[in-house]
């Protein structure tokens, strides 16, 4: 009977024992149960925190973001992408079908990009409206320094031939002699000369503002040029986009000067053209065998009234660039310091060109 009161007896010891450390157990792990609870607590607030923080960058991002499932229905979106997609919709425009590129409507200019995703896309979408108009702003402001540039390089020049006929003519008036008046006179005639010269120059490239543009094939306009310029058809080939219609005055005035340039430095000299067209616009590579243009000189190549003629105003390449800048073109010189000059021509195609004086208002 002893023997089995001890049996009981260590027994319940030992569920005592276990209990207390069952029971030791537990707290253990509840403590750690409350610890891990914080540490979650705090994980989520961290994570809440930056949720916020991401959501508050991709709604004020300035280009819409548009995410698209795989069945291309739209998911999220951040306030620009529903702004340009409601914009849209009410052109009647649907962005979300859209391909890469750029869409007009009304008086919007979207960039369109799609960037794959796992299970669909992300459609970005870029309000390129008020960068178009800061843009021509800047093409508008390049344009009246060029024509501040030219203005003040026309008085210069017409100020010094002036300043000669006036001081003659004070001469001549106080002069009584025959041969000594001639000699004035005919200073006098070589300063009003220069100042013709410039004036010319100047009104070969003006454009009245009520005048439409005169559009011709390209290779009527070269053939009509050349045949003025005195150059046989044997000595040119114009090869490419010949039947694609340009600005015949505009373009006309401007090769007149780099085929006139080219002969004047070279009389048999013989010329190549290549015309190809891309995004609107001709592009022309004009290319002569003659000596080419030095590269001392082709740093101030297009400036006005830099000339190496001995008679010549220097104003033909600096207008040239001008008019093309004013049509949305553009002149360059692509090889400086070799032989054989070679400058690459770009004017735009369409017919609703804006006129010189349009584009300096």
């Amino acid at each position: 009977m002893s023997d089995e009161r001890q049996i009981l007896k260590d027994g319940f010891a030992q569920f005592v024992t276990a209990a207390r450390e069952l029971e030791a157990g537990y707290a253990a792990l509840k403590k750690r149960a409350a610890a891990v609870d914080l540490q979650l607590q705090a994980s989520n607030r961290a994570l809440e925190q930056s949720l916020a923080e991401r959501e508050a960058m991709f709604s004020a991002l300035p280009i819409g973001v548009v995410a698209l499932r795989a069945n291309g229905t739209p998911g999220s979106s951040n306030r620009e992408g529903a702004r340009l997609l409601e914009a849209g919709h009410e052109a009647g425009i649907d962005l979300l079908q859209r391909r890469a590129g750029e869409v007009s409507f009304a008086d919007c200019v979207v960039r369109v990009r799609r960037v794959d995703l796992p299970d669909g896309e992300l459609l970005m979408l870029e309000d390129r409206s008020r960068l178009e108009q800061l843009e021509g702003e800047v093409r508008r402001l390049d344009r009246l320094a060029g024509l501040s540039e030219l203005a003040l390089g026309v008085a210069h020049e017409i100020k010094n031939p002036l300043n000669g006929v006036m001081g003659f003519s004070n001469l001549l008036e106080r002069s009584d002699d025959m041969p000594t008046m001639r000699r004035y006179a005919g200073k006098i005639s070589q300063g009003v000369r220069a100042v013709d010269d410039i004036v010319k120059a100047l009104l070969g490239f003006a454009r009245p503002a009520d005048k439409p543009v005169s559009s011709a094939p390209l290779a009527e306009v070269i053939d009509r040029i050349a045949m003025s310029v005195n150059l046989p058809r044997t000595r040119w080939q114009l090869r490419g986009a010949t039947e694609v219609h340009v600005d015949a005055d505009a373009l006309g005035r401007v090769m007149s000067n780099l085929i006139r340039n080219a002969l004047e430095a070279t009389p048999s000299a013989r010329l190549s053209m290549d015309a190809t067209v891309q995004n609107g616009e001709l592009e022309l590579l004009v290319e002569d065998d003659g000596p080419g243009v030095s590269a001392e000189v082709a740093q101030t190549v297009f400036e006005p009234f830099v000339s190496t003629k001995q008679r010549g105003t220097g104003l033909g390449l600096a207008l040239s660039t001008r008019v093309l800048s004013f049509l949305g073109g553009g002149l360059e010189l692509l090889n400086p310091g070799q032989p054989g000059a070679r400058f690459r021509v770009r004017i735009p195609i369409a017919s609703s060109q804006p006129s010189m004086a349009e584009a300096s208002a």
